[in-house]
């Protein structure tokens, strides 16, 4: 178990995110108060890609906007293709 800030979450994210792929919880404060924790999952749950064109479809604006996209015009299947061949080359 460990503790950090959302500040600290959010400029760390990997980080954190690999020490809970290790299996270990993350309690997160804001304002000297936990307010909520990350739990590593018990079995893997396999996405498929109808799932992560659903969740790109209902975040399209937030997720153009951190990959630097200024035309949100784009579908997300075409945003989930940019992404995936991004992190194959």
């Amino acid at each position: 178990m460990i503790t950090v800030t959302a500040k600290n979450l959010r400029s760390n994210l990997s980080e954190y995110l690999d020490r809970l792929q290790s299996g270990e919880e993350v309690f997160i404060i804001r304002h000297s108060e936990v307010i909520g924790s990350l739990r590593p999952v018990q079995n893997s749950i396999k996405v498929n890609g109808a799932t992560i064109a659903a969740m790109l479809n209902r975040n399209k604006k937030s997720f153009a906007l951190n990959r630097g996209l200024t035309d949100e015009s784009k579908t997300s299947k075409e945003l989930y293709k940019e992404a995936l061949e991004e992190r194959n080359s």
